[in-house]
């Protein structure tokens, strides 16, 4: 664990296989957690240290940490209880918050509430000074509100805050300048982390193709001889469309949604419910429980998945007209944060 990381916070997501899985994980890794609204849930005393004090530089800065008390904890199924109470968050900074500032220059905290719920505490709880907010989804921007500054490190691990904060020699705030990196293939990543992670990802992938392979035989089992056989509502570039539509069938088959499955396939995602809907075609509404499958003929982003099902073709001109809502079921901000609908759909659009 880098000597940097002075503290982190607990969050409801964290919560999945009880708060003992995750004080133990921590420490394990020498990460300190404060939180001044987890509770223990039969004793009613925090979980951990409400706040921790650390100096840099000579100024003495107070940490305290705050979940969403809102959040459903979704517990993993074979975990019978998270063992904690969340309590509301305003109410604990206002008893933590005044102790802190009698021993800390600047108070620190680390928000797992978003934009709205970090607002609302700093608007109603004095003394805050630096505010680190978690549970935001998308690419986030610094900004000031009240007398707090808001730092926003990203979401999932697809960026990095890089923020430097400025002080006089008397300990007054002057300012802060850095900004938000992006965490793309320009930045190298770790390649002892990068193992483990392909790792984690492969044994996760062949547990799946297990399950899959056991739900399809009992599935196979339990159906009636004379259960009338499925009809696909979509019916497959290759089967279908490339009959009458060579030229820009083969076209597609030059683009990146003609691969877009095998990018799955490499990163070991090719059996996860989330990537599926959007790497494959028609299935925007994949159950994700994992108990659907995708057919082989209906992998990568095919024509139905801009144009529209096959069975519902028509000559009239009114089918498969692309509008930037059929681009954005898919490349939203969460998956596809720089997406411009002119560029991108001049990568795809056929005779070009």
């Amino acid at each position: 664990m880098a000597t940097d990381c002075i503290a982190s916070t607990i969050g409801a997501g964290d919560l999945m296989l009880g708060v003992d899985y995750v004080l133990a994980r921590a420490a394990g890794n020498g990460l300190p957690l404060v939180s001044a609204n987890v509770m223990d849930e039969e004793t009613g005393k925090p979980v951990t240290e409400e706040y921790l004090v650390v100096k840099r530089g000579g100024i003495a800065f107070g940490i305290t940490g705050v979940a969403d008390p809102t959040k459903e904890i979704r517990l993993k199924s074979d975990v019978g209880t998270a063992g904690v109470t969340i309590v509301d968050a305003k109410e604990a900074l206002a008893r933590v918050v005044p102790e802190i500032r009698k021993k800390a220059d600047f108070v620190v905290l680390l928000a797992q509430l978003g934009q709205a719920g970090a607002k609302a505490v700093v608007t109603e709880v004095e003394g805050i000074d630096f505010v680190v907010v978690g549970d935001q989804r998308g690419r986030a921007v610094p900004y000031e509100h009240g007398n707090a500054v808001f730092l926003q490190p990203g979401y999932r691990g697809q960026y990095i805050a890089d923020y430097r904060l400025s002080f006089d020699e008397k300990r007054a705030y002057l300012g802060y300048e850095g900004e938000v990196v992006t965490l793309g293939g320009n930045v190298p990543s770790d390649a002892a982390m990068g193992l483990m992670l392909k790792e984690h990802k492969t044994a996760i992938e062949e547990a799946r193709r297990r399950q899959l392979a056991e739900q399809a035989s009992a599935r196979e089992s339990q159906r009636s001889v004379d259960q009338p056989p499925y009809e696909e509502d979509c019916l497959g570039a290759a089967g279908a469309c490339r009959r009458c539509h060579t030229e820009e069938y083969d076209h597609w088959a030059t683009t990146k949604h003609a691969h877009a499955y095998e990018t799955l396939e490499h990163a070991h995602q090719a059996v996860n419910p989330a990537c599926l809907r959007c790497h494959t075609t028609c299935r925007l509404d994949l159950a994700q429980d994992g108990s659907q499958t995708v057919p082989g003929n209906l992998r990568n982003v095919q024509c139905e998945s801009c144009h529209g099902m096959g069975t519902e073709h028509a000559r009239d001109g009114s089918y498969g007209k692309i509008t930037v809502e059929t681009c954005l079921a898919c490349h939203d901000k969460e998956n596809s944060p720089d997406f411009d609908f002119a560029t991108y759909l001049a990568q795809v659009v056929h005779g070009q």
